[in-house]
């Protein structure tokens, strides 16, 4: 998309005036990969169509998106209010200019179930892991690791967080155990 052509769809697509499900129908005919059932809120700025967007997920108000690399949101995940997506940065250079031009392109992927609290920044290479929650305000540098709680600047591990499925499972073999 050409620089001015991309600012008036982006202003479009980011619009209040805009329903939540006829900006969806818009970004799939323009060729953005979402699913039909996913949503996206108003305020929201995508910098590219390189983003996949995958059924039940929900992006709240002020979301924005660098697109400079790929970004994949997988199922079931819900993002909170103006989370950024960083997909560039720039090598550190010599003291007369330390950010280099030549920018540093890795993807971000957000595996299904995911919860994405308020004012989360996601740092370019990052994977945030199924299951997983990143508490409100987190800057995430380092991808996670699946069913945890993350929190802080930058986020930290907090605590392992309960599979339903294993716990479904665990109830299963009790309850065959018990009527042997």
């Amino acid at each position: 998309m050409g620089d001015y052509l991309h600012r008036v769809t982006d202003a479009i697509l980011g619009s209040a005036f805009m329903p939540a499900s006829v900006r969806g129908k818009l970004m799939r005919l323009l060729g953005f990969k979402m699913a039909a059932n996913a949503c996206v809120w108003s305020g929201a700025s995508f910098r590219s169509k390189r983003i996949e967007i995958g059924p039940e997920v929900f992006i709240n108000v002020g979301f924005f998106y660098d697109g400079d690399d790929r970004a994949v949101i997988q199922n079931n995940v819900r993002i909170g209010q103006f989370v950024r997506l960083i997909t560039a940065s720039h090598h550190i250079g010599p003291s007369t200019q330390r950010c280099l031009v030549e920018s540093v392109k890795k993807p971000i992927c957000i595996e299904t179930g995911c919860w994405i609290g308020s004012g989360v920044t996601i740092l370019p290479g990052v994977t945030i892991r199924r299951g997983c929650v990143i508490a409100a305000g987190s800057i995430v540098t380092k991808s996670t690791e699946p069913d945890s709680l993350y929190a802080g600047t930058p986020a930290r591990f907090i605590k392992k967080l309960p599979d339903p499925r294993s716990e479904i499972s665990n109830r299963i073999d009790l309850a065959f155990e018990g009527a042997n």
